[in-house]
Formats: structure tokens, sequence, C-alpha cells
């Protein structure tokens, strides 16, 4: 009688956990418990039903690897405020965050925008300790950063998963501070990966519906192992049940090279490339099912050019890894070692060949501003009004003097002040070879523009 019993108690607890939701417990904890005796102690079987179905457990084991992030910045003084009078005090803004402590004797990861210009940064444990950081390194293209707790020993650190291995529809669970209410725990699924949302060129956002406020940014997202799969980082203004987490595996490349040289360094080759859209490949002759990036300019004795890269070659391989996008380019070339020569499988033609080029270390962007005369000769048939200009190196440039409301060139985008470098694969260099190449290509044009020191193709509908 006692064992019909035990077994109405479960199925009737299962039952319960599943009709609200529950997954089994091999999805919710890092190691499953052994299977209760059915001589188990009573206190002991209670515990398991009541934990069944929840995420106590492993909220109570990860908090103490969760940190409040607290920072002193000094604003930038106005011209006639106090803070110009002999002796006045700086005016000072405080700031709040949190990090994840990733190793005992006090590395803690976090946003950059949690300790941006930070002028004191202050960490509070879960045990009620507050230590002073120094930040050891900031990458701002990811928005990441690496703090050192002063004089730090035996700290609770958070163990470090595989964001790669995570699959949409996986419970998630995040750590936090929003708004200042300390420990924080939300739980919610993995909405989707590679997400693109317009902080930089290295978007590749986790998303999950585990709620993330201010405050959360630099906290740690968690999955069912206990492991730290993200740093939460984003939210969508307005929205509910969208946030985005910096993958933990390009966090760890990040922090690793904050720790060694205090900066990241990135491969470039010296390419502009874009994306491959549908329009852009018809308009170029391209296959429908082409992938890859499309080199849109070329830098001047760069790496690319010495190497024998053309603008409309398409990369479709770095290393003898396929990629399938520009952004995938991106990532793959900042990953690789400077000094390194590396080969890259482009198409040209329709054709693949391989070149080697050598890596460097990437620049800082720069963009260059150009203004333009008024007098022009019409486009035909795009919509725009062109004429001849020297640029700055003396060389012969087509320029956009007026673009036409309504007119094709209008509705790809083109502005007063592009240069036109390129109609399709060839290029130009006078309105008159502008004309005659537009004059004999069918279909769309893709043209090559130039603007504000960045190249890129448009598409022009015919």
């Amino acid at each position: 009688m006692k064992t019909k019993t035990n077994l109405l108690i479960f199925l009737f607890f299962f039952a319960g956990g599943m009709a609200w939701g529950f997954l089994p417990m091999d999805r919710l904890w890092a190691a499953t418990p052994e299977p209760v005796s059915q001589q188990a102690p009573e206190e002991t079987k209670e515990q398991i039903n009541t934990e069944l179905g929840t995420f106590a457990r492993l909220a109570h084991e990860l908090k103490p690897s969760v940190v409040n992030i607290s920072v002193v910045r000094q604003l930038p003084s106005r011209k006639g405020f106090p803070s110009q009078l002999p002796g006045a005090m700086a005016p000072e803004a405080n700031g709040q965050g949190s990090g994840v402590i990733i190793t005992s004797d006090g590395d803690v990861l976090t946003n950059n925008h949690v300790v941006d210009g930070a002028k004191t940064i202050t960490v509070k444990l879960s045990d009620g300790r507050e230590l002073d950081a120094d930040i050891v390194g900031t990458d701002p293209k990811t928005d990441l950063a690496l703090l050192k707790v002063r004089n730090a020993s035996g700290l609770p650190q958070a163990r470090l998963g595989d964001s790669d291995a995570l699959a949409v529809g996986d419970w998630v669970m995040a750590i936090g501070n929003p708004f200042g209410l300390e420990a924080t725990v939300t739980v919610g699924v993995l909405s989707g990966k590679g997400r693109v949302i317009g902080t930089g060129p290295y978007d590749d956002f986790l998303q999950t519906d585990a709620s993330i406020n201010p405050g959360n940014s630099g906290g740690p997202l968690f999955n069912t192992k206990g492991e730290v799969v993200g740093i939460n980082t984003a939210i969508v203004p307005g929205g509910q049940g969208i946030g985005f987490s910096i993958p933990i595996n390009l966090a760890e490349e990040v922090s690793a090279q904050l720790q060694k040289d205090g900066r990241v360094i990135r491969g470039f080759i010296g390419v502009g490339i874009q994306g491959l859209t549908p329009a852009l490949k018809s308009a170029l002759s391209l296959k429908p099912d082409t992938a890859g990036a499309l080199v849109s300019s070329v830098v001047q004795s760069g790496p690319g050019e010495a190497a024998g890269l053309k603008v409309t070659d398409v990369i479709v391989a770095v290393n003898n890894n396929r990629i399938s996008s520009d952004r995938d380019l991106l990532r793959e070339v900042a990953r690789l070692p400077i000094g390194d020569e590396v080969p890259f499988t482009i198409l040209r033609g329709g054709h693949e060949k391989t070149l080697f080029i050598r890596i460097v270390e990437r620049p800082d962007d720069t963009l260059a501003y150009r203004v333009w005369p008024e007098d022009a000769e019409q486009g035909a048939r795009v919509g725009v009004a062109v004429t001849d200009v020297l640029d700055p190196e003396n060389m012969p440039v087509v320029v956009v003097t007026e673009v036409v409301q309504g007119t094709p060139a209008h509705r790809a985008g083109l502005k007063r002040g592009d240069l036109i470098r390129a109609v399709g694969a060839n290029s130009i260099a006078s309105s008159h070879e502008f004309v005659r190449e537009v004059a004999r290509t069918e279909g769309d044009l893709a043209l090559l523009i130039e603007r504000q020191g960045a190249t890129s193709f448009v598409v022009v509908k015919d």
C-alpha cells in the first residue's frame, strides 16, 4: 500500500510539472540527483519534490559569482559653470551595472559601457563586501571590459561554457542587478542566435526572453549546467522579452587578449566588403546560390592589393573554411594571427581561385569628407546628374551632383556627393564613361559608390 502511495505522489508531481510546462530534471540541473530509494528519509523526498520544476538550487549556487559594479565618472566641465571656479569640484555622475567573476583572484567580465570613463570602480560581492577594482582593458567594438579586483583571492568564480553548443529553445538564466535590485534572477529560453542589432561590425548576439533591464548590463547568462554562456548587454527599448547577450566564446577570446595586451588586436586584409543581396547577384551575373563577401574596395598598397584582390571579387573561403556572408569574413579575419600568410578562396569570372594574403593589424577606422562642385552632365536612365572632378590625389573621378526625386537612383539611395567608381565590374573615370557603361548595360545596374571614404555597391533597378 505504501508503494502505491509513493507512486501516486510521484505521478502527481510529474503530471503537475508537465501541466505547467516544466521540463525533466536532466534539462534543469547540472547533475541529476541519484534516484531516491523507497527507504529514503521523508524529508529528503519532500525536498526533491519541492525542487522539482524550479531553478532554486541553480540560482543559489550561481549568485556568489555575480557582482554589482558601481562607478563614478567625472563629467566634462562647461565654460561658465561653477566647476570652472578656483577650488571647485569637477561634476561627477554615478553608474551601476553587473559583472561575473571568472577567476578566483579577481578577474571580472562586464560591459565596456558599464565602466567607460570611470574614475573609480567598486565591486560588491554577494556576501556584502565592497572591493576596489581596476580596468585591465576594454574593447568598445564588442562592448566588453575586463576588470581586476584589488588584493583578491579565493573568490567564487563562475564556470565558462560553450555558446556554440546552445540551441534555440534551451533554458537560460540571467542574474544581475537591474535598477539596483541585487542578485535578481530571471529565467527564459534562448530565442535566437547570430543576431545583428547594429551596434558594430562584430555583432553576433544571443537573443533571450529572460528578462534583462538597465543594471543587468555586464551580468552573466547561464545555461542549465550552471555555465556562463553569455554576457548580457542590450535590450530593445519599449520591447518585452527581447534581450541580447555577447556569446561567451567571443568574450573569452576578447578577455584573453585584454589580459595579455590590454587591448584587442584584430586582423586586416585591406579591403572593403559588403553582403551579397539577390539584386546584387543578378546585377553582377552571379549564381543565385553564391555565398560569401563581395569586395567593394581595395586599399592602395594594402595586403589585399598586394595579393591581387580586385573589386567585384567574391571571397568565399578563408583558410579553407567556407563563409556565408560579409560578417562571417569580418569575424574570421579578425581572429587571424598578425603576420600569417593565409589562403583566401575567391570567385572571379565564374571560377574559383586561391590568393595568399598576409594578415596585418587592423587600423582605426577613419573617414574622409569631400565637397564637390555644382555643374553636371545628365546621367542616362538612372536619374542622376554627374560631373568630372579631380580627387585629392589629382585622379579623375565621377561625382553625383543631383538626384532626381522618384527615379531609380533616388529609390536606390544615391546621394549628392557620392563618387561613382564603377558600373558593374567596369571601372570609370569620367562622366562620358559612366553614360556609356549605363547605356550598354542591360537590366539592373550595380554601381560602385564611394561615400565619406567608404565604398559599396548600390543596385539601381531598371
